[in-house]
């Protein structure tokens, strides 16, 4: 018994399944793919996140291959701005954002020292104001100094002009969203 019809009971019960041992998913929301639950809005056609955006972004090709098997993947890159200070920032902070944000145009090793002689735990203590705490407080509800460093953690911070948030090199959504892909993979006798 699999409790959860997101994304990983989705994938153990397929595995259990294909190995021959029987194995039942359930869920108490009405829909399976768990929070990576998408729909299309009726009037607009568009692909709604419902809990959130979930972008599938992964280095390991064998994952890739196996996702691949349920769905077709449009590519995807993640480029994420936010506005600060009555300006619009590129995220992750890179070297372009380090830049803008203190008017300069620093080389990555200049930037790097820069940052570092005033780091707030990994971050300078204006890029840290700027970038993380709000972002921070409002996805965690709680201030930063309450949540371990690692999920801050979370948020890259890059000295080259990559405003890719994911270094990863497979990235994409499903193509008719998560809900059939998910139904794929439990779709097994």
């Amino acid at each position: 018994l699999l409790v959860g019809a997101g994304l990983s009971s989705a994938v153990i019960g397929r595995k259990m399944a294909e190995a021959g041992h029987r194995a039942t998913v359930i869920d108490t929301r009405a829909h399976v793919a768990g929070n990576c639950h998408t729909t299309r809005d009726e009037d607009t056609g568009v692909m709604v996140h419902v809990y959130g955006p979930h972008i599938f972004h992964t280095d390991d090709s064998d994952v890739w291959d196996y996702v691949n098997r349920f769905t077709n993947f449009m590519p995807y890159k993640n480029r994420v701005k936010t506005t600060a200070q009555g300006a619009v920032y590129s995220l992750p902070v890179n070297l372009h954002t380090i830049n803008q944000f203190y008017g300069q145009t620093m080389r990555p090793d200049e930037a790097r020292a820069f940052i570092e002689e005033q780091a707030l735990r990994f971050v300078g203590p204006d890029l840290y104001k700027a970038f993380f705490k709000g972002y921070t407080e409002k996805q965690w509800g709680c201030s930063p100094t309450q949540l371990p460093a690692s999920i801050l953690k979370r948020l890259p911070l890059r000295f080259n002009y990559d405003d890719n948030y994911f270094f990863h090199k497979f990235q994409g959504m499903p193509e008719q969203g998560y809900p059939p892909m998910v139904e794929a993979i439990l779709d097994h006798p």
